[in-house]
């Protein structure tokens, strides 16, 4: 009798053990996804940020500077096609880029991070680390 109750037990044992390690296998999962969509939208944010900085100053006109603070680490890459100007982002960790258009040439740089300079220099803006 004693052994038939350790049999037992050691089989209920044994499925919660498994149902555990299914369990953190799929919070583990989880939270990798969790984790690149908060990525993604920090990118996207900062993305959001910078065009719009970007387009403020092109408006604004020659002199006229912005500070913003990117919160994902990203190349900047000015592009033109005939008359349009445009702007690709790409996030240096998961290379996705994001393209904006503009209405003033953009000059290029890399590793942008945190607070950044967006200056209008005579029609063309100039991005640079602050």
């Amino acid at each position: 009798m004693k052994a038939q109750i350790t049999v037992e037990y050691l089989l209920l044992s044994s499925i919660a053990l498994v149902l555990i390690s299914f369990s953190i296998i799929a919070l583990a999962s989880i939270k990798d996804r969790s984790e690149k969509a908060f990525d993604a939208t920090l990118f996207k944010s900062s993305v959001s940020e910078l065009a719009n900085s970007i387009e403020e100053v092109c408006a604004l006109g020659n002199g006229n500077s912005q500070a913003v603070y990117l919160k994902r680490n990203m190349s900047i890459a000015g592009k033109s096609s005939g008359s349009d100007f445009y702007a690709e982002f790409t996030d240096t960790v998961s290379q996705v880029t994001l393209a904006e258009k503009t209405y003033c040439e953009v000059n290029d740089l890399t590793n942008a991070y945190g607070k950044t300079e967006v200056e209008n220099e005579n029609g063309k803006i100039k991005i640079r680390k602050a």
